[in-house]
């Protein structure tokens, strides 16, 4: 049984208030749903049920829904992959912001938060919490936090649902038993993987969480509000886990940021000579022109003007 759900055809002015009313009736909860009335506002919904498996894709407009109401129940877990945009998840505890290509998982029948931050399309497998705990009772520490899916399990999961989306059809044919089994299967081997290293602060765990936080960090090196704790919010840690993961490392995260900010912003400057040395602080982060050029010229021994050769500084600096 298949299921499309669509604005396209109501009046721009009721679209929030009638998409409230099909998210409650779907997911058996109160939702806020924000933008107000008059923004625009698209959504589309397509759902494929195969029992004990539901899967749906979702694109549309930015916007954030809150669900208000607690277990029915009704025990279920959405598997949440993110194909395009950006979306902040806000459940079992944790917060988490997905970027495309990440993944979490979380209970339906928990109060969540979903923030899409711009047009965004998505694909969730949505499968019974029993068919998760007959591998293990406390899947659900993994809960609520931003999984990487560019290796290993994770990554065989994001292509089988990318495939299972492209192809829904299949679930209504036969052998779509096999095929729930085996989607339900993959979830839980994925999961097995992710928390075989969980034992405390083990290496492997500290390897996988350490290359997490880099990545995060190495792609939002821009941004002048990058610190602790809106790493940890992006991938779904703690604050005081992700300063733990430095302990061993040569330097602490934010001054491992601050060199890595600073060797960019070196290249840049020998690799565009006559780009003004505002725009580039400006670039990787530095909000503040003096405090790059003292940090600059402390990490190189030379300020950033020095670097470039003479005959190639731009006349404003």
């Amino acid at each position: 049984m298949a299921a499309l759900l669509t604005t396209e055809s109501i009046a721009p002015d009721e679209r929030v208030e009638w998409w409230h009313e099909r998210a409650t009736e779907l997911f058996g909860a109160q939702y806020r749903i924000e933008p107000d009335r008059q923004a625009p506002f698209n959504m589309e919904l397509s759902l494929e049920y195969a029992e004990p498996l539901v899967l749906f894709k979702g694109q549309g407009s930015a916007h954030r829904a809150e669900r208000r109401s607690d277990s029915d129940g009704n025990a279920k877990v959405v598997v949440h992959l993110q194909i395009e945009g950006h979306c902040t998840v806000r459940a079992e505890g944790r917060e988490a912001l997905l970027k495309p290509g990440d993944m979490t998982l979380h209970r339906v029948s928990k109060s969540n938060d979903l923030h899409f931050h711009d047009d965004y399309r998505q694909i969730c497998a949505v499968l019974p919490e029993a068919s998760l705990e007959s591998e293990f009772k406390d899947w659900s520490r993994l809960a609520g936090a931003a999984i990487p899916t560019d290796s290993g399990t994770a990554a065989v999961l994001a292509d089988h649902l990318r495939s299972l989306a492209g192809h829904s059809e299949v679930l209504v044919q036969p052998g779509a038993n096999e095929l729930t089994s085996f989607t339900i299967g993959l979830v839980r081997a994925t999961l097995q993987t992710l928390k075989g290293g969980e034992a405390g602060m083990s290496l492997g765990l500290r390897a996988y969480h350490l290359g997490r936080v880099k990545r995060f960090a190495l792609a939002h090196l821009h941004l002048p509000s990058l610190d602790v704790d809106y790493i940890a919010a992006g991938v779904g840690l703690s604050p005081r886990y992700v300063h733990r993961l430095f302990e061993d490392e040569p330097q602490p995260l934010m001054r491992w940021i601050m060199k890595e900010r600073l060797e960019r912003a070196y290249a840049q400057l020998k690799g565009n000579p006559r780009q003004s040395v505002s725009n580039v602080a400006y670039a990787w982060g530095f909000s503040d022109h003096a405090h790059f050029t003292r940090s600059f010229r402390k990490q190189f021994g030379l300020s950033p003007r020095e670097v470039r050769p003479s005959d190639t500084r731009p006349a404003e600096q």
